[in-house]
């Protein structure tokens, strides 16, 4: 099993990072979407872009804007509570999944950049590694299931 991993990254290595960064993601999202109460997760959310609106129109009256700015740091310091115990949950799997990534692509399959751009950038370099790959292709896919499942 092993074996056709490692064939399969050094076959197609762009492939590989975006099947993988898909699963994974699609996984941590349906982990997200059970255990994060959707409900009072959603009522903050809308009740954050009310007070977004409000705090617009009432720009130059600074007793409403405290009182808004207040609600706004509740909702804000519940809406971090209600996605804590995933975070947590989904840390140590995510962990070790980046581990034997790091170990698969470096390691077993030796690739280098899996994308590559015409210019060097500080830091970064001409390219992207497995991790940087990862990281593009994650964020694509995470948008689009939270989308799909209305999160």
């Amino acid at each position: 099993m092993l074996a056709f991993i490692v064939d399969f990254v050094r076959l197609s290595p762009l492939i590989s990072i975006i099947v993988f960064s898909l699963v994974i993601s699609l996984i941590l999202t349906v982990v997200y979407k059970k255990l994060i109460n959707q409900e009072k997760f959603q009522e903050n959310k809308n009740r954050q872009k009310e007070l977004n609106e409000k705090f617009k129109e009432y720009k130059k009256e600074p007793e409403k804007l405290a009182s808004i700015q207040k609600e706004m740091m509740q909702l804000s310091a519940e809406s971090m509570k209600l996605t804590l115990k995933p975070m947590i949950i989904t840390l140590l799997p995510l962990l070790l999944v980046f581990y034997l990534l790091k170990k698969l692509y470096m390691n077993e399959a030796n690739i280098g950049n899996i994308i590559y751009w015409k210019i060097n950038l500080p830091l970064i370099g001409d390219g992207a590694g497995w991790l940087l790959s990862y990281i593009i292709f994650s964020f694509i896919f995470s948008m689009i299931f939270r989308k799909m499942f209305k999160m």
